[in-house]
């Protein structure tokens, strides 16, 4: 099958549907781009460029900026001395057809090993960037660890560069759908299990039903038919429907993965309740979770431990502070009323809310940021 051609018509009808407006003028488009979709105002601009619309200067210049940022992941990417799993961004942005740019505002990698992800960590460390934060969750015995790290442009002005570094390919909900260590080697079946994951952050955007166009609207069958069962394994049924709907709203034409779907849809939802009976059995396992999901800081989370709130599930979010020991590998400890993780690339203070008590930290310097 033909990769799929997008144009700039199509991309303001998709910004209609998801946006519910009629936009009748450049400026009133460019006005709803910036103010609902911002990740979409660089392909807005390639694809009006693309097709001989004159830009002002400054948009212009913008949208130079945005290609320089694409080139600066790029390269990055090309010169990693490991080569973890990329997840989205690049290979999402390599889909794009012709001039048209996708915005990219971090760089996704997947290292299920621990100690490689410590490696790479310390490597881009030594290259200039900077600890930002990180975050631990438990899952399937072991801890889970994301790293975030950024990097300043030469741009005062402009946003920092960021990569992300998670041994866990998936984030869901925590509950209904877990989180996940593993992903398929197909890079189709891979990014749409990512963007199907990412439902559970935000709604869907104008961006991803531009990325899902592309992804499966060059797919042949035999890809298609691979997706259908990993969608169905991580039970993302639901998730999966709500976008193939939006895509039949949409202007462009993406075929439908196989099998019945409202069976699909059901079978997804009853083994998500029986997952949510078999958590009732942890009663405050899941109201932890539940209350991390939609109202961080509750007085049932303010009463937990950190090591309670790490073994109940919760997410736990990291502050790197300067000083303090480091180790070989990850030790988490508990003294001066906080959890702390030393690691082979820093020393960490974790929280299960919104706030660090800097009492806590006990005069040590924080170098990140929550």
């Amino acid at each position: 099958m033909n990769a799929p051609v997008v144009s700039a018509e199509q991309v303001v009808a998709t910004l209609e549907l998801i946006s519910g407006q009629e936009l009748e003028t450049p400026g009133e488009v460019l006005y709803a781009a910036r103010r609902e979709q911002p990740s979409l105002v660089a392909t807005l601009l390639s694809a009006w460029e693309s097709e001989g619309r004159r830009l002002s200067p400054a948009l212009a210049h913008e949208l130079e900026q945005q290609r320089g940022r694409m080139a600066f992941y790029r390269d990055q990417w090309a010169r990693l001395p490991d080569r973890p799993v990329s997840l989205k961004g690049l290979e999402f942005a390599d889909r794009y057809p012709g001039g048209l740019l996708r915005y990219m505002n971090d760089l996704d990698l997947w290292i299920p090993d621990r100690d490689r992800l410590w490696a790479l960590t310390g490597w881009l460390l030594a290259e200039g960037w900077s600890m930002h934060t990180a975050s631990f969750v438990r899952l399937g015995g072991a801890t889970q660890v994301i790293v975030s790290l950024r990097r300043l442009p030469g741009d005062p002005y402009a946003l920092p560069y960021g990569i992300e570094l998670s041994t866990l390919a998936y984030i869901g909900d925590g509950i209904a759908a877990p989180h996940r260590t593993e992903a398929p080697a197909d890079p189709v079946v891979k990014n749409l299990l990512a963007l199907l994951y990412e439902r559970f952050e935000q709604p869907y955007r104008v961006r991803d039903l531009i990325d899902a166009a592309l992804l499966l609207g060059g797919a042949d069958e035999a890809t298609l038919a691979r997706c259908a069962p990993a969608v169905g394994a991580a039970e993302l049924w639901p998730e999966y429907a709500e976008l193939a709907r939006l895509l039949r709203q949409s202007p462009f034409d993406v075929p439908d993965l196989p099998g019945e779907r409202r069976a699909q849809v059901r079978q997804s939802r009853s083994r998500r309740r029986a997952r949510v009976l078999r958590a009732l059995r942890r009663p405050l396992r899941l109201a932890a979770t539940t209350l991390q999901l939609r109202r961080p800081g509750t007085a049932i989370l303010e009463r937990l431990s950190p090591r309670a709130a790490l073994e109940a599930g919760l997410i736990l979010f990291a502050l790197p502070v300067e000083g303090g020991e480091r180790a070989d590998v990850l030790t988490l400890r508990e003294y001066g009323g906080a959890m702390w993780a030393h690691t082979p690339v820093g020393r960490f203070i974790l929280v299960h809310g919104t706030e660090v008590d800097e009492d806590l930290l006990a005069g040590a310097e924080p170098v990140g940021a929550l």
